[in-house]
């Protein structure tokens, strides 16, 4: 029997989170030829998700659970479930049921039948989706595509089923600033992508913001790519082969038409374009010199405040002894 470990990082879900796995449980009883194991992270939840993911672990025995310090965010939290997986599949998804539990058997057949080592899933327009939402998601991922090394489709999301062998590829990047959709499409392999209709959740609410997007945006961009840094040496050039030019006809007519050279609205255009430009440019330094440095300090992605995974080698160190 196959072992499939669902990985499922949870913030705030206090309310949606037993909802969750009574509508998972439907699915996984209609697949008795695999053993399921939920792997529940808490990444510093501020209601009570920790407590309802330990009872959801005294009625369940298939439940494990991981608890944060506080908040590292959604990539630490799905990298940490990634580590404490060891089944022949691991599907990462969301508690709030955007995810559908549904697509199990599809995924199976994709790795099990059509000979895929992932099967992932992209959404399609959601209604009541805003235009100006979805003109930037489009936009990030279509400069995502041309400026990186890797290649999303269109409305890509983390919710997946993975082989063995591509969880222990990824988990070989330890790398501190993650970004898991990059990360899956780096690390190669075949990947066979569905596609379904996303729903607005049931239970609880979204924590994503447009300011927390954008920033994903930007970690996306940033960590597969140094475009950025290009474009600023290419501006820089232009800028200075314009300046050059502008000088030359400048001197030229001052020196033998005796004009002199216009003032104050020509100095202040120019003086605000390169200052603009300056100041970009060193965003962008910064941002990239920001990323070293927080790898350089080589600090732990997450930090275990609580978790029943210690009751596990508890037992198996108390069945050695005997």
């Amino acid at each position: 029997m196959k072992t499939i470990d669902l990985v499922v990082p949870c913030y705030n879900e206090e309310e949606g989170l037993e909802h969750f796995v009574n509508e998972t449980n439907k699915v996984i009883d209609s697949l008795p030829d695999y053993k399921f194991r939920y792997i529940l992270v808490n990444d510093g939840s501020r209601d009570k998700t920790y407590l309802v993911m330990k009872n959801l672990a005294k009625r369940f025995k298939n439940i494990k659970y991981i608890s944060f310090s506080r908040n590292f965010g959604k990539e630490a939290a799905m990298y940490a479930g990634l580590q404490h997986t060891g089944g022949d599949y691991v599907v990462v998804m969301d508690a709030d049921l955007q995810h559908p539990p549904a697509l199990f058997p599809q995924m199976i057949d994709a790795i099990e039948k059509e000979g895929y080592d992932c099967c992932a899933t992209r959404r399609e327009a959601r209604e009541g989706e805003s235009a100006l939402r979805g003109f930037f998601s489009k936009m990030f991922f279509g400069l995502s595509n041309k400026l990186t090394d890797v290649s999303m489709p269109y409305g890509a999301m983390d919710y997946r089923m993975m082989t063995r062998q591509m969880v222990d590829s990824i988990l070989e990047l330890g790398e501190v600033q993650r970004f898991s959709k990059g990360i899956f499409s780096w690390v190669g392999f075949n990947t066979k992508w569905i596609s379904f209709k996303t729903v607005d959740r049931q239970l609880g609410k979204t924590t994503w913001k447009f300011s927390s997007l954008f920033k994903y945006a930007i970690d996306g961009i940033t960590c597969f790519s140094v475009a950025p840094l290009r474009f600023t040496a290419v501006m820089g050039a232009i800028i200075f082969f314009i300046s050059l030019i502008y000088i030359i006809i400048t001197l030229i007519q001052t020196l033998f038409f005796g004009i002199t050279t216009p003032g104050y609205v020509t100095t202040l255009c120019a003086v605000l374009f390169l200052g603009g430009i300056t100041e970009m440019s060193i965003g962008i330094l910064g941002e990239y010199i920001g990323r070293i440095y927080m790898e350089a300090k080589d600090r732990p992605i997450y930090i275990v405040k609580h978790s029943n995974f210690d009751e596990e080698i508890d037992r198996e160190k108390d069945t050695d002894e005997e």
